[in-house]
């Protein structure tokens, strides 16, 4: 009886059911993947996670007080115009004073030039959040998460096999597309 009801199963719909909705299941996590590698691989070309805005100030004719910290960071706050607390500051070379401030944000003073660079750094929400899932920076059960999510990108990549039968199914001619897709990652594997 077991064997007359596994007859009775069209496979080909049930695996185009499947392939459906597990692919529809898939579609937020293909989409956070698909942002956030994008981000993650053009880390060199921008900062996906933070957002750094510069402003130079000119401060020409102005006597820095170079010979004590305190007051010098002091006239550094002051030309900046902020009103932010100091973390830390340090002498990057004998014509460099850098302060870090506490709002992420940090102020240069170049003697050479004259100018004050102060860079503020925002977080960028989304893009952090995303990259961090991407990365597994998060709890450990994200792992497991990711794992399931693999998993089912291996159930469409089979299943997509066994969607269409003929002349039109990947073992004919369409299946120089599944030799594209193996051919391409390879060629930058060995190259």
């Amino acid at each position: 009886m077991f064997k007359s009801k596994l007859n009775q199963i069209n496979w080909f719909r049930l695996n185009r059911s499947l392939h459906r909705d597990v692919g529809y299941f898939c579609i937020g996590f293909i989409l956070i993947y698909a942002v956030s590698g994008i981000a993650v691989n053009h880390k060199n070309d921008w900062n996906p996670n933070y957002a750094v805005h510069t402003t130079k100030i000119n401060a020409h004719d102005i006597d820095w007080n170079i010979n004590n910290d305190q007051a010098l960071i002091k006239q550094v706050l002051t030309f900046a115009n902020t009103q932010l607390d100091v973390k830390a500051s340090y002498w990057q070379s004998p014509n460099q004073f850098k302060v870090f401030l506490h709002d992420d944000a940090n102020i240069s003073l170049n003697l050479n030039t004259s100018t004050l660079t102060v860079e503020q750094i925002r977080p960028r929400a989304i893009f952090q959040a995303l990259n961090r899932l991407h990365l597994n920076e998060t709890h450990q059960s994200w792992i497991i998460v990711s794992d399931i999510f693999a998993a089912m990108l291996l159930f469409l990549a089979m299943s997509s096999l066994f969607m269409v039968r003929g002349k039109y199914g990947p073992f004919g001619k369409h299946g120089l597309f599944i030799l594209a897709g193996i051919a391409i990652p390879a060629v930058f594997i060995f190259l």
